[in-house]
């Protein structure tokens, strides 16, 4: 039993730690390409699929109003999916004064895939950039997407997410999760290509699109996949910045991380090549990043039954000290304001979130996931 509880343990550690750390250390010897200053801009479509989206359609277009990049080579697709609020009204009253803006709006709604598509298809940029309708963007985001998407080799370019704490452990927790998370795809795309993108930001050539069919669950991750069987990367820009706000409660990024692992699941199931060593260039970071995470869980079950069932005082001492952290976490969640501190938080944090990979295994296996909209 030592054994099986030492190497459920060793895959854990693996996964959070020791695989991170091989990354930075082998991302340090390696220069990160920068685009040339651009002296003849592409033209640029950016696409927004939005259901409902009124209370962020002001701050949306503000923002989009300040970009650093010429008027002439940007045009901006907004495609409302069966919104039923004001969405449309307050897009069609903006096009007034924004003469590159396009609007197109159906019904009922189909989801994101399909919003993005029809964005798509009315995009006559030589640059997509996809964009969510919530968050503001950085001034130069799309500046520094299209700088470094046209270096040699690279397929996608995706910004970095921008979490403002709200008050509150929880919501710092979640922030810090984010950090750890942007900086292994820093290394990734340093090394040679991240998996994934920031959905809410990021940047594609038009001739390298492939339509979502109407399901997907995660476009910010299908898109990259596709373009890395292409044979090129996708990279991680920190310049670019999206801005958004972190989940003030940790039930609210547990239901959004179930539905992103849920939609891993569909991606694996989609592309299988990603399995195979000969055919994906990033076979080890994409097993330890993407595919142990969900199976984490599962090491840890298999980590306390065998220490439970073992015999030996130091079975019997990590059985206890597993009931103990387990226990913390669970007593943290149903608020004790004893174990309300940054230790006891991220414990919680940290269970949860391996919670969300069980339930997005079943999301996924029950039919449960769907691209139907989560207003927030």
């Amino acid at each position: 039993m030592i054994w099986l509880f030492s190497i459920a343990v060793l895959f854990c550690v693996y996964t959070y730690a020791i695989f991170p750390l091989w990354l930075h250390v082998r991302a340090r010897s390696v220069k990160n390409t920068v685009g040339e200053p651009l002296t003849d801009y592409p033209t640029v479509s950016i696409v927004i699929a939005a259901h409902n989206e009124q209370r962020n359609i002001d701050g949306k277009l503000a923002s989009l109003r300040n970009l650093d990049y010429p008027v002439d080579k940007l045009q901006i697709i907004f495609v409302s999916d069966g919104s039923t609020d004001d969405t449309v009204q307050m897009l069609e009253h903006a096009q007034q004064s924004m003469s590159q803006l396009v609007l197109e709006h159906y019904s009922p709604a189909a989801g994101k895939p399909t919003a993005l598509n029809r964005g798509v298809e009315r995009a006559s940029g030589e640059v997509l950039v996809f964009m969510d309708a919530r968050q503001s963007v950085s001034a130069n985001a799309v500046k520094a997407l299209v700088t470094r998407l046209l270096s040699p080799g690279i397929g996608a370019v995706s910004g970095e997410l921008s979490l403002a704490g709200e008050d509150g452990m929880d919501s710092a927790n979640v922030g810090l999760y984010w950090r750890y998370e942007k900086w292994i795809r820093l290394n990734e795309s340093k090394i040679y290509s991240t998996t994934g993108a920031t959905g809410a930001l990021y940047a594609i050539r038009k001739s390298d699109y492939r339509p979502h069919k109407a399901d997907v669950l995660l476009d910010d991750f299908d898109t990259p996949v596709s373009i890395l069987a292409m044979g090129k990367r996708t990279v991680f820009e920190p310049a670019a910045v999206v801005f958004d706000k972190a989940e003030s409660t940790v039930s609210g990024e547990f239901r959004r991380k179930s539905r992103t692992l849920a939609g891993n699941f569909q991606s694996f199931c989609r592309h299988r090549w990603l399995f195979n060593p000969r055919k994906n260039p990033v076979f080890l970071q994409f097993l330890s990043h993407k595919v142990f995470r969900l199976l984490v869980p599962y090491a840890m079950l298999v980590a306390l039954l065998a220490s439970a069932l073992g015999a030996g005082v130091f079975l019997k001492s990590m059985f206890v000290l597993q009931l103990l952290i387990y226990g913390a976490g669970l007593a943290n969640m149903l608020g004790v304001k004893a174990l309300d501190n940054k230790l006891f938080n991220f414990i919680k944090v940290f269970l949860q979130l391996n919670a969300a990979a069980v339930a997005g295994a079943l999301k996924f296996a029950t039919g449960g996931a769907n691209v139907r909209w989560k207003q927030s």
